[in-house]
């Protein structure tokens, strides 16, 4: 996930993992008769603290998000306080368990109604997608915020649908190949990256959870799941670099780096374009990470400020779009051909 652009979210995230870390640790017979400890009801205390309280208001610190969604991480934090610590020693605070629970599950309720009635909808939004002549990737969240509220929850939803949907179900789909088509990932590494990255995460989880399972068995179930929406996040992240070019076409530019950022905005709109310069650090950048060290080609500065989508369906206004392409001189005649004061 993208931590918050700030010096403490790395601090946070380094005191988030060793604090669940430690946590875990803590009561492991193993651990507990090395240090010659006994469980204590201020332990359990302290512990409940950390996984309810501290945990979350790191995670607020380290990743961009809401408060809500910080509140609902306490309780993540009580079912994580009801498996780590053991139960003779956790079972007098069961009673705020199971009001968390039942919270939760009515908030649950009412986005499984969400859900339902978006589904309902999907004829309409199928259609609406059709008119607007784009890829899911760009044209499915628009599609449904015309037929209800922006939600943050269905935002996330949809984010995790096309996720599986590009990771699972778009593999016989062919890349644009029209003349205002330019690819991104030819000229790098990045599928092979990815690639690299999936048969890592493969064999640690073949190699870890075999020697958790015995150990810690809810720790190494834990680990196998994450495992595996990240390989079915990489997939996405491949199949999306590969289906989807920088296109111009319609009057418009479409751009989209996986799912962690994308973004449509009309040529019209374009106030300047900046050649082999260097972006601020406030611009929305397409460049696929290489082995080596890429720079941006084109910088591209907006009239107005147009919306771009970054992962799990967050929203940044954008006036600074830079690019890095396979094919610069297409680019710029793409760009040259529709405008007269391209830099």
């Amino acid at each position: 996930m993208v931590l918050r652009r700030t010096l403490l979210s790395k601090w946070c995230i380094g005191l988030l993992f060793s604090l669940l870390t430690t946590n875990i640790l803590l009561y492991q017979p193993v651990v507990l008769r090395a240090l010659t400890w006994e469980i204590e009801k201020e332990m359990v205390i302290g512990s409940m603290l950390d996984l309810i309280i501290v945990a979350p208001l790191l995670a607020y610190a380290a990743f961009p998000i809401s408060k809500k969604q910080a509140a609902g991480l306490t309780v993540l934090g009580l079912l994580a306080a009801r498996f780590i610590i053991p139960m003779e020693y956790f079972a007098p605070y069961t009673m705020f368990l199971y009001i968390a629970l039942i919270a939760e599950g009515v908030l649950i309720l009412i986005e499984i109604a969400l859900i339902v009635w978006l589904i309902r909808k999907v004829p309409s939004i199928k259609a609406e997608m059709n008119r607007m002549d784009a890829g899911p990737i760009f044209a499915l969240l628009p599609a449904v915020q015309k037929m209800t509220k922006d939600r943050l929850f269905i935002r996330v939803i949809l984010s995790e649908g096309m996720m599986l949907y590009y990771a699972l179900f778009s593999w016989r789909k062919n890349p644009p190949r029209h003349e205002g088509a330019v690819t991104l990932h030819k000229n790098t590494s990045a599928i092979a990256f990815h690639i690299m990255i999936i048969h890592a995460i493969v064999i640690e989880t073949i190699g870890i959870h075999w020697w958790l399972h015995d150990r810690w068995p809810v720790l190494s179930i834990i680990l196998l799941c994450l495992n595996m929406y990240s390989i079915l996040l990489f997939l996405a992240e491949i199949q999306i670099t590969r289906l989807h070019p920088v296109e111009v076409k319609n009057g418009n530019v479409y751009a989209a780096q996986g799912l962690m950022k994308r973004i449509v905005f009309q040529l019209k709109n374009i106030e300047k374009v900046e050649w082999n310069t260097q972006p601020g650090a406030h611009a929305m950048t397409f460049m696929l990470k290489d082995f080596e060290e890429v720079h941006a080609q084109a910088v591209v500065s907006l009239k107005k400020p147009v919306e771009g989508s970054l992962f799990m369906g967050k929203k940044q206004m954008v006036t600074v779009v830079a690019f890095r392409v396979d094919e610069p001189e297409k680019f710029k005649r793409l760009l040259e051909g529709n405008r007269t004061d391209v830099c």
